[in-house]
């Protein structure tokens, strides 16, 4: 089996360890790591509905979102935001990536040599923890977004992460053909994606 280039091998490894940081947590009572370069709590708690009623401890996860991620982030966004002529990016290909913490977890990528490339992933309902893992992963400093109910831009590996409600968007530019520094892209695309959720 070939192996994936570096920059597209990181979100697949990254994957990985958030579901296994994801299903450490569901089987353990003990509360995540937390680090002083991240503040794994959202500005907004995404369960207060404001009336003070609360869920009931049996009622089943609401997905934050029912898009996929090529449809929270599609290809006119792509372009759009990055100053693309119409029909530059191709439709992306959509991968279920479903975990057993949320079965509706999905990856969207776009890549052309002609432009750059991208990846996008959305867990729709278990998206507070896959947050909160973020600080078990990531142990270098991080620049906290006002986006959606949260989100932060890791310099040092590329990726925005943003959080509204119970949904998680992730978005990694595997690389650009212009040389335009990924943050300001990722932010902006990660705001599309929390303003369709």
């Amino acid at each position: 089996m070939a192996s994936l280039p570096r920059r597209l091998a990181q979100p697949v490894a990254l994957l990985a360890v958030l579901t296994a940081a994801l299903v450490s947590s569901a089987c353990t009572s003990i509360p995540p790591a937390s680090t002083a370069s991240i503040d794994s709590t959202p500005a907004v708690s995404p369960t207060d509905s404001g009336g003070g009623g609360g869920q009931s401890a049996a009622a089943e996860p609401t997905p934050g979102t029912s898009l996929t991620a090529c449809e929270l982030v599609s290809a006119a966004d792509v372009e759009a935001v990055l100053s693309l002529e119409a029909g530059t990016v191709a439709a992306g290909t959509l991968e279920a990536a479903g975990t057993v913490l949320d079965p509706g977890v999905t990856t969207c990528t776009y890549e052309d040599q002609s432009w750059g490339g991208l990846i996008v992933s959305v867990t729709p309902t278990d998206g507070v923890n896959a947050w909160d893992a973020l600080a078990t992963v990531y142990t270098g400093p991080a620049e906290s977004l006002n986006v959606g109910d949260a989100g932060l831009w890791f310099e040092d590996y590329d990726r925005g992460y943003f959080l509204k409600g119970s949904a998680f968007v992730e978005l990694q530019f595997t690389f650009l053909v212009d040389g335009t520094p990924f943050r300001d892209p990722t932010i902006a695309l990660g705001q599309v994606a929390v303003d369709r959720i």
